[in-house]
């Protein structure tokens, strides 16, 4: 299911948190290669907030947080998990949000840049937002080298362009976008931070060498993905035919070996 604001549909945060686990917990260990930068407290921007899990953590360990996601379900999952506590949730994109430059001491980002459509300037602008010694967290998909082309996000956006689809998904376009990770970080050094980790190819539940397909339970599992995060969007678009354009989909992934959404983690910091 989805909420609508302004002609935009997006995520129901009960929907979400039903497959959000695992993000949750990759999050947790990314935001850990900051080292100590967890135990000083400060101030956090949380790009992306979700359901507010990860709000409310930091929170929990002295930090004030700053939280937006595009999703209105969203920030009130999380104005409501981090009641009580110093978390300013607001509704606003990526592409939308002002940070104020030197204003934060961590600024993290999981599982969000895929869905931003142009990312090149909100990074930069959170790479000036830190402060000196602050830490700039990414986690993403569709992170795949710009040589290997787009991977699975570009067959799927394909699928969905293909005439017997193109009709229904007009009004809610597949929104993932491709960002390879060697331009991101790049991107991030000549803003002036310096890499702490990078891992362009993080491992993933269907991450596969080619040629070795993924069990028919992991294939279920991708699917409940697909209809909960990448198409919740879409779902009520396509109405009874969901399930057939899913089924499509994991065909053509399957067909062309590309099941793996090839995840990428950045830790970066100003220097002092």
């Amino acid at each position: 299911m989805t909420d609508t604001e302004n002609g935009t549909n997006t995520w129901v945060a009960e929907e979400y948190v039903k497959v959000n686990s695992p993000h949750v917990k990759t999050a947790l260990a990314a935001l850990a290669l900051t080292g100590d930068a967890l135990e000083r407290g400060g101030t956090f921007a949380e790009v992306g907030c979700g359901a507010g899990e990860i709000a409310r953590t930091v929170a929990e360990r002295g930090f004030e947080v700053w939280a937006s996601d595009a999703s209105p379900s969203m920030v009130d999952a999380t104005r409501q998990r981090c009641a009580g506590l110093p978390v300013h949730a607001e509704v606003r994109t990526v592409e939308q949000l002002e940070l104020p430059r030197d204003g934060f001491d961590v600024i993290h980002s999981s599982w969000v840049l895929h869905w931003v459509s142009e990312a090149h300037e909100p990074l930069r602008r959170m790479a000036g937002a830190l402060r000196p010694g602050g830490h700039l967290v990414l986690q993403w998909t569709g992170a795949q080298p710009r040589s290997e082309g787009t991977g699975l996000f570009g067959i799927l956006r394909r699928l969905a362009a293909a005439p017997k689809w193109r009709e229904l998904f007009a009004e809610v376009p597949p929104a993932m976008r491709d960002y390879p990770a060697d331009d991101v970080a790049a991107l991030l050094t000549d803003a002036g931070l310096e890499l702490v980790h990078y891992e362009p190819e993080l491992p993933h539940p269907f991450s596969r060498k080619k040629g070795t397909p993924l069990t028919a339970d992991e294939l279920a599992a991708m699917r409940v993905r697909f209809r909960r995060t990448w198409f919740a969007s879409q779902a009520e678009v396509l109405g009874d035919r969901v399930d057939e354009f899913l089924d499509e989909a994991l065909d053509a992934l399957v067909a062309a070996d590309s099941t793996d959404p090839h995840h990428a983690r950045i830790v970066a910091r100003r220097p002092r």
